[in-house]
């Protein structure tokens, strides 16, 4: 018995040190090259002084604290500022963002599939998908949960109590904060799950559970005040990123040998092995989640990806399916392998992205504090939105100059800050190609300055309104001239 515990004392020890692990890629460098997270930065940043006398953001934004879905990030982002600097609060909760993933997958297998907990360092190679490396910071806190959430069911379904009741509802409730489709994952999860049981009181409890933020839902229609289209992704491209969006990271070989290694692990698991079990009632739901990321439309209102945001969880859910025995030790050793390959990819890819943030540092220092800023960025030259980053990093002047700008998130029944006032505004900002040459009077009108990067097709236009004062490597910012 002494031996055992020491034997899962270790592998406990190594768990925590290969999800700390996930955490190295934020410490070397300055600004994490993630997608929209410049954007969600300076939203929290705005939110924290959206009544402090050394900015104006009262003048332009309001908050708009309600119980929607996708709030808990910015919370949390409110309340780190208040002991942290803004950047540094971003970055200490990217890394306990990216940590809670493996955590909140240990906890659902020790409820789902206790024997195979080593499978659980899988869940740490799995961690950077693309979607978070897109910035979709609320989404991976959701991903997180919605594991915490799972596990928490099964622990409180195993020994019903008013205390196991009390954390399902309160862990059910953050899981709805975090994001929505970390809660409709995790609901989806479990009321497949139940459904394999047939016991209809289990039905009955689950969906007592379920009910309160699912009518908060349709109270808030995040993102479909608006519009309630839907829009489809092909089906092959579908079955696509079953691939690509665990996998895909800055470096095509290295990118492959992950992809070989996942496949190893598998191959390992299944082939000539004895011990090979396979737990139908996981399977069964397994499958009717895959059916459902089927199904999901790719866009639906003003929210996209909806389909491809089921990737994640789906990938994490296998790993209750399989009971393999003896082999989860050569598992284990892969996994931590998997880890390393894919800790080093994403470190040296963010240093890579990173180079050509000290120009832009350099240009936002030029402008004027609590100045209104007008982006227009360019990707029309870039295949891959992972090398985007440079979309949102005007934003770093709302928060180190003060400056306005209407271009920050601001989706009514999901981002809790509202813009106040109407500016001239480009739609084709939102599309990151620009089919028609913005109105330059209009900009001059509304605007300080004109941040131009990745495309000079306008500079003529441009120039007639404002003055170039700064220009380096593929940035060139104006200063709109007063009369």
């Amino acid at each position: 018995m002494q031996f055992e515990q020491k034997r899962n004392a270790l592998w406990i020890a190594l768990f925590i040190l290969l999800a700390s692990s996930l955490a190295l890629p934020f410490l070397f460098v300055k600004e994490p090259p993630l997608l929209d997270y410049a954007n969600h930065l300076a939203r929290a940043f705005v939110l924290n002084h959206l009544h402090d006398p050394a900015f104006h953001f009262s003048e332009y934004y309001s908050a708009d604290w309600k119980p929607y879905p996708y709030i808990l990030w910015d919370l949390l982002m409110v309340a780190f500022q208040q002991v942290l600097p803004v950047e540094a609060a971003g970055k200490l909760l990217l890394m306990l963002t990216a940590v809670l993933v493996p955590v909140g997958v240990a906890w659902f297998l020790w409820q789902a599939n206790r024997s195979e907990m080593k499978l659980s360092l899988l869940a740490c190679a799995l961690a950077y998908y693309v979607l978070f490396l897109w910035g979709f910071v609320a989404y991976h806190l959701g991903v997180g949960f919605c594991f915490l959430m799972v596990g928490t069911w099964l622990w409180y379904r195993r020994e019903p109590s008013l205390w196991r009741a009390v954390m399902f509802f309160a862990v059910t409730f953050l899981t709805y904060f975090a994001h929505l489709l970390g809660f409709a994952a995790a609901a989806f999860i479990l009321v497949l799950y139940e459904l394999t049981s047939f016991n209809w009181r289990e039905w009955l409890r689950l969906g007592c559970f379920l009910l309160p933020p699912s009518l908060l839902f349709l109270w808030a229609r995040p993102g479909l005040s608006k519009q309630n289209t839907m829009e489809w992704r092909p089906f092959v491209e579908k079955l696509k990123m079953l691939r690509d969006l665990p996998t895909h990271g800055y470096n095509d070989r290295l990118d492959q040998i992950f992809l070989y290694g996942l496949l190893l692990c598998f191959l390992v698991a299944v082939v000539r092995n004895r011990e090979l079990r396979v737990n139908r009632r996981w399977l069964v739901v397994a499958l009717g989640f895959f059916v459902v990321f089927l199904l999901l439309p790719y866009g639906w209102g003003t929210s996209f990806d909806l389909d491809v945001r089921l990737v994640p969880p789906l990938c994490l859910l296998m790993l209750a399916v399989f009971r393999v025995g003896r082999r989860a030790n050569w598992i284990a050793v892969l996994a931590v392998a998997l880890t390393l390959v894919r800790v080093f990819n994403i470190t040296t890819g963010f240093h890579e992205q990173a180079e050509s943030n000290e120009a832009m540092d350099r240009g936002i220092e030029q402008i004027a504090r609590s100045a209104s800023v007008f982006p227009l960025v360019d990707t029309c030259k870039e295949d891959d939105p992972l090398y985007y980053h440079y979309v949102h990093y005007w934003a770093y002047s709302v928060i180190r100059r003060g400056a306005i700008s209407p271009y920050l998130f601001d989706i009514p029944g999901q981002t809790p800050m509202r813009i106040t006032y109407e500016p001239y505004m480009s739609d084709d900002y939102w599309g990151h190609c620009y089919d028609v040459q913005p109105e330059w009077e209009l900009v001059a009108a509304d605007y300080d300055y004109i941040w131009s990067y990745g495309d000079n097709r306008y500079q003529r236009g441009i120039e007639e309104v404002a003055d170039s004062v700064f220009e380096e490597d593929q940035l060139v910012l104006y200063r709109v001239r007063r009369h």
